[in-house]
C-alpha cells in the first residue's frame, strides 16, 4: 500500500502545482490525502481549493481553514476548540477576511465539511492516522523539538501506530515507544530552512509503515515577487518566508 500526503498549501498555487506534478510522476497511489490550510496566507486561495476538488482526494481540515470559514460565514460557522494562544490576532484576521472574500460559497462549504482526521489500516496490520495538528483539535502546535511527553500524548490520543500531521511546517520523523510520529512538512510555506515544497509518501509492504519526505523545486522567487506586488495583508512577510523557508 502506497499513500501520499500533502498539507499546508497556504494559497501558494505554483508550489502546489509542482507537488501535484511530482505526485503524478511517482504514482499511482492507493490514496492521496490533503492535510489542511489550503487557502490562507497566499495569493491563490480559491485556485488552490478549486484545484483539489476534482482530484478526489480525502482531505482533513486545518486551523486556518476554520478561521477562513468563520470569516466567510461572519461567524455562523465558528472556529472549534482553539486554545487562546493559537487564536488569530488582528493582522491574521485581516488575512482571513482577504482569503474568505475570494472564496465562492461552494468552496467555503467544502472547507467547512472536511473532517478532523483520516485513518487506514495497512497490510501489516499497523494503523495510520493523519491529522492537521493533533487528534483532538486542528489548532495546537506540537513542534519538532517538543518533549517526548507531548509527542507521546499525540500517539496515545490518536490510538494509532503511526500518526502523521502538518501544521508546524517542519518535516521530521521520530520513533516513540515503537510507534512513529511525523510531520509531513508544508507545500506552500516551509519553516524548516528548506524553501522547497515538501510532501510525504507512506508505504506498507506488509512489514509496517515507512515514511519518506519528498522535496520539489519551483520558482519561489517569482512567487515572492508576486506577493510583494499584491494587496494581500502581510504579503511582504510571507514573501520572506517563501524565499528562505523560515519564519
Amino acid at each position: 500500500m502506497r499513500l501520499a500526503f500533502a498539507s499546508d498549501m497556504h494559497g501558494n498555487l505554483p508550489a502546489f502545482e509542482a507537488v501535484l506534478a511530482e505526485i503524478e510522476r511517482r504514482g499511482p497511489f492507493d490514496a492521496v490525502v490533503g492535510g489542511g490550510d489550503y487557502a490562507f496566507n497566499g495569493l491563490y486561495p480559491a485556485e488552490c481549493v478549486r484545484r483539489i476538488r476534482p482530484l478526489g482526494w480525502a482531505c482533513v481540515r486545518g486551523n486556518t481553514d476554520e478561521w477562513v470559514v468563520q470569516a466567510a460565514t461572519e461567524g455562523r460557522i465558528p472556529v472549534q476548540n482553539c486554545p487562546p494562544e493559537q487564536a488569530h490576532g488582528p493582522g491574521m484576521i485581516e488575512r482571513d477576511k482577504w482569503a474568505a472574500a475570494r472564496l465562492m460559497p461552494d468552496l467555503v462549504a467544502y472547507l467547512a465539511e472536511m473532517p478532523l482526521d483520516w485513518s487506514i489500516l495497512g497490510p501489516s496490520g499497523q494503523s495510520l492516522k493523519f491529522v492537521h495538528a493533533t487528534p483532538w483539535s486542528a489548532h495546537p502546535a506540537v513542534r519538532a523539538d517538543a518533549g517526548e511527553d507531548d509527542k507521546r500524548e499525540m500517539l496515545d490520543r490518536g490510538e494509532v501506530d503511526v500518526l502523521l500531521y502538518g501544521h508546524i511546517h517542519h518535516a521530521y520523523i521520530q520513533t516513540i515507544d515503537d510507534r512513529t510520529l511525523s510531520c509531513i512538512g508544508a507545500v506552500g510555506l516551509p519553516f524548516d530552512g528548506d524553501s522547497r515544497p515538501c510532501f510525504a509518501i507512506a508505504t506498507d509492504e506488509g512489514n509496517g509503515w515507512s515514511i519518506e519526505h519528498v522535496r520539489v523545486n519551483y520558482d519561489n522567487e517569482a512567487y515572492a515577487r508576486e506577493l510583494e506586488a499584491s494587496d494581500m495583508p502581510g504579503a511582504a512577510g510571507v514573501a520572506g518566508i517563501v524565499r528562505t523557508g523560515s519564519q
